[in-house]
């Protein structure tokens, strides 16, 4: 029995085998306790298993040999994104949705529901495991809400040409790192951005299932983020701050962010950010003497105005006079 043709060699096999108890009994402890059963021909069961990963991302390699069907007890901690690199596998949730999946295209098992997943002999699939907590944060801030949010998904494929591409480019980002020995191993900001990153894009790639009704969206909740973010605009809107800056330091994504403020400021965070600017630049220019030591340029230099004339035009758009005059004022 050979093994598939993935560079492995950054990753740990932990099933390499013929035997299909020894293999039930590994995997399960390295995914969850499932059922596995060879559902033809039987003296043509192998299985490999490898996996590898950086904190936050757990990258699997898997391939049986025979017709298999796999039977997972509900995830529970984690999120799997499965992406079938040969052959096809039919995976259903009993009851609810049933797809085909074949090579290169890619679903998703989620924590909060039961699965089964047939593997036609010598199908390969690489999975890409997530932690619930990272993809129910990430799901808040892709959906406005406050507090996290049950990432439930279809069993559809990515919602558009554009966002599988988009998904397979974040999928090979953390395959490289993995099976080219990164340094997201040992860099935990880096591990941090990468595992968020690929929680950001999972939203926006695949189909999630409309939030519970009881969950509070960005109407009711939305106050405390827009805080955060005028927080950090009033700390410190003499820095080069950027609309994902200010969705950091808010806790939602930059589009969640938008929405929030054009709600409850009926504004845009960069327009608030700006007004905020031109008040102090303001206020500096009142402050100043006029003995020709403070120029209007070092000002609007100060608080981030490097086009002088849309300085200007700003400037006596909501003072009423140009900043010369207040400065001789």
């Amino acid at each position: 029995m050979s093994e598939p043709t993935v560079d492995s060699s950054r990753m740990r096999t932990l099933v390499h085998s013929d035997d299909l108890d020894e293999t039930r009994e590994i995997i399960s402890s390295a995914y969850s306790p499932y059922e596995l059963r060879v559902l033809d021909n039987a003296q043509g069961f192998s299985a490999w298993y490898a996996e590898g990963g950086f904190p936050g991302v757990t990258l699997s390699a898997l391939s049986y040999g025979a017709e298999t069907l796999v039977a997972p007890e509900p995830l529970t901690s984690y999120l799997l994104v499965c992406q079938v690199v040969h052959g096809s596998v039919r995976v259903l949730s009993p009851g609810r949705e049933e797809r085909v999946v074949d090579a290169g295209d890619t679903y998703v098992l989620d924590p909060y529901r039961t699965f089964r997943v047939h593997w036609a002999p010598g199908a390969r699939m690489t999975t890409i495991r997530l932690s619930r907590d990272t993809v129910e944060r990430a799901a808040a801030d892709a959906l406005g809400f406050e507090e996290p949010v049950r990432a439930r998904f279809t069993l559809g494929g990515a919602v558009s040409s554009a966002a599988a591409g988009t998904w397979a480019g974040i999928s090979a980002a953390v395959q490289r790192e993995v099976l080219d020995g990164g340094i997201a191993r040992t860099s935990p900001l880096l591990a941090s951005q990468l595992t968020r990153t690929a929680a950001a894009a999972l939203m926006e790639a695949h189909p999630l299932i409309t939030p519970d009704p009881e969950i509070r969206h960005t109407g009711a909740v939305a106050h405390p983020a827009v805080r955060r973010a005028m927080q950090l605009i009033e700390e410190q809107a003499d820095q080069p701050l950027t609309l994902s800056d200010l969705a950091c330091a808010a806790r939602l994504s930059p589009r969640a962010l938008q929405e929030a403020f054009r709600q409850h400021l009926n504004t845009t965070p960069l327009t608030h950010l700006r007004e905020i600017r031109l008040e102090r630049a303001h206020r500096e220019l009142l402050a100043a003497d006029g003995d020709g030591r403070v120029t209007v340029t070092q000002i609007a230099y100060r608080w981030g105005f490097s086009n002088l004339g849309r300085f200007a035009a700003s400037y006596q758009h909501r003072f009423g006079n140009p900043p010369s005059q207040t400065l001789r004022t």
